[in-house]
C-alpha cells in the first residue's frame, strides 16, 4: 500500500507540469492581458512599463520559464489586478470560507443524498421513494445559479429568514451559511441519491443478503452491515471527485452570494486576465482533485478487503 501511495504521489509531478503548460499556453492564447485596456487614468508608457516588470513583453515560452523558476521556490506569482499584493497572500487570505462551504455541502451530500438513497431503496415503491426520485431528478435538472435566485428570492427577499450575501463570522453565526451550503450541495446530493439506490437495490438482491435473513439476522444488521457497506463502493468512487470538486469548484456560488473565498477571487482573475492567479488556482484544485481520488483509492481496501494494492 506504502509503495502504491508513493507512486501516485510522484505522478503529481508530470501532472501539474503538464497542468502548468495547458493553462498558461490557452490564457496567452486569448487576446488582451491584464494591462491593454488600462483604467483610463493610466498612461501607455505606464502599462507598457507594467508589462516589462512583470515580463509580460517577452515571449511566451520565456514568461514561462519565469513562472516555472518562481513555482519551484513557493513563489505563486504577484497579484497583477491587486497590485502589491501576492498570490501566496491571496490564498492564504481566502482558504477558509472556500474549505468551509466544500465541507458543509460535503456533508450536505452525504446526509440528505445518501439518506435519501437509502431510504428509497429500503422502502421502494413507497411514496418516500417517489419524494427520493422526485428530489434526484429536480436536483440533477437544476442549475445552481437558478436554484440560488429562487432560494434568495423565497427565504431571504420574501420571507426574510436568510441573508442573501455573506459569510458566516463565527460558529454563532451560522444563519449566512444555509443557502450557499443547499445551492452548491444540492447538484451532487441529487446523483448521490441516485447512486445510492441503484447501488442498495442491486445488493439487496445478491445470494449472500438472502443468506443473511434466513440465518436470523435482525434486519437493522442484514441492513447496515450487509447491504450498505457493500453498496457503498460506487458511492465512494463519486464522492472523491465530489468532495474535491465542493472544495475547488464554488466560484459561482462563492461570486453568486458575494462569498471572500477562492473561488470569487478566481472569477475575479479571469475576468481581469490576472495570469498568476489563473495558474495558482487551477494548480491548486488540480492537485486537491487528484488528492481526493487517491483517498478514494486507498479507502476502497478498508470498505472491501478484497481489494489489495502492489
Amino acid at each position: 500500500m506504502t509503495g502504491y501511495i508513493v507512486r501516485r504521489l510522484l505522478w503529481l509531478i508530470p501532472i501539474v507540469l503538464a497542468i502548468t503548460v495547458i493553462t498558461f499556453a490557452l490564457m496567452h492564447a486569448v487576446k488582451g492581458g491584464p494591462f491593454d485596456q488600462g483604467d483610463g487614468k493610466s498612461s501607455v508608457a505606464a502599462r507598457e512599463a507594467l508589462k516589462a516588470k512583470y515580463h509580460l513583453d517577452k515571449p511566451v515560452y520565456v514568461q514561462y520559464f519565469y513562472y516555472v523558476k518562481n513555482l519551484v521556490q513557493g513563489d505563486l506569482g504577484p497579484d497583477l489586478v491587486n497590485q502589491g499584493t501576492s498570490v501566496n497572500d491571496i490564498l492564504k487570505a481566502n482558504w477558509k470560507p472556500t474549505v468551509a462551504l466544500g465541507l458543509l455541502s460535503a456533508g450536505y451530500v452525504l446526509i440528505v443524498g445518501m439518506g435519501l438513497g437509502i431510504l428509497a431503496a429500503i422502502r421502494r415503491n413507497s411514496f418516500l421513494d417517489y419524494i427520493s426520485v422526485g428530489f434526484a431528478t429536480i436536483g440533477a435538472s437544476t442549475p445552481n445559479f437558478v436554484l440560488g435566485i429562487l432560494l434568495v428570492t423565497v427565504f431571504a427577499v420574501e420571507l426574510g429568514w436568510l441573508p442573501a450575501i455573506g459569510w458566516s463570522t463565527g460558529w454563532t453565526d451560522w444563519k449566512p451559511v444555509i443557502l450557499p451550503t443547499i445551492v452548491l450541495g444540492s447538484l451532487p446530493a441529487a446523483y448521490i441519491a441516485r447512486i445510492t439506490r441503484a447501488s442498495m437495490l442491486e445488493v439487496m438482491s445478491q445470494d449472500y443478503v438472502r443468506t443473511a435473513r434466513a440465518k436470523g439476522l435482525r434486519e437493522q444488521v442484514v441492513i447496515f452491515r450487509h447491504i450498505v457497506r457493500n453498496a457503498m463502493i460506487p458511492v465512494l468512487t463519486l464522492m472523491g471527485p465530489i468532495t474535491a470538486t465542493l472544495v475547488t469548484g464554488s466560484f459561482v456560488v462563492e461570486f453568486f452570494f458575494a462569498i471572500p473565498g477562492i473561488g470569487r477571487s478566481y472569477v475575479q482573475a479571469i475576468i481581469g486576465r490576472d495570469y498568476p492567479m489563473i495558474m495558482a488556482t487551477t494548480l491548486l484544485y488540480a492537485v486537491v482533485i487528484a488528492m481526493a481520488n487517491l483517498v478514494v483509492d486507498v479507502l476502497y481496501s478498508v470498505i472491501d478487503p478484497r481489494i489489495k494494492y502492489s
